[in-house]
């Protein structure tokens, strides 16, 4: 299954990156043809893929310089330093942590590593009940392509 283009979005204050396939293609697919054993597993290694790796990244923003009397556009990476990164693989158990000098005891910003961390952990139990959710629509799915063949 091809991976295409992270999505990204922004909730407290963070950087949520969220690997996505063509999850939606198959779906049409499926609605446009009939519902068959391949067609779900597709689905299925599809709606997997989008959720089994979590990355989150806190960031803080530098204050933007003005040239001229006109303000810069906002960066769209933060600055090495300046974030703190988490990414989990759910299947391997893999954890990868940065941590930008900014965030430690003596930096300005330590006190959002413990906002990074809780939603670190508000993120897996989401995550957990994603995987439940695919299991489920597994087994709709699964259930749906045996009636068709009967």
């Amino acid at each position: 299954m091809e991976i295409t283009a992270p999505e990204e979005s922004i909730k407290n204050g963070q950087l949520i990156k969220a690997e996505s396939g063509n999850f939606q293609s198959i779906i049409q697919q499926i609605n446009a043809n009939n519902l068959d054993n391949k067609s779900i597993i597709d689905v299925m290694k599809a709606a997997i893929a989008e959720v089994v790796q979590l990355e989150i990244t806190t960031w803080v923003e530098e204050p933007s310089t003005q040239l001229d009397g006109e303000l810069q556009p906002l960066p769209t990476t933060a600055k090495p330093g300046n974030r703190i990164y988490t990414k989990i693989n759910l299947i391997d158990g893999d954890i990868e942590n940065e941590v930008g000098s900014q965030f430690l005891s003596s930096g300005p910003y330590a006190e959002l590593l413990s906002f990074h961390l809780d939603q670190v952990k508000e993120s897996r139990e989401i995550m957990q009940k994603n995987i439940e959710s695919v299991h489920k629509v597994y087994k709709i799915l699964k259930e749906m392509a045996s009636s068709r063949t009967m």
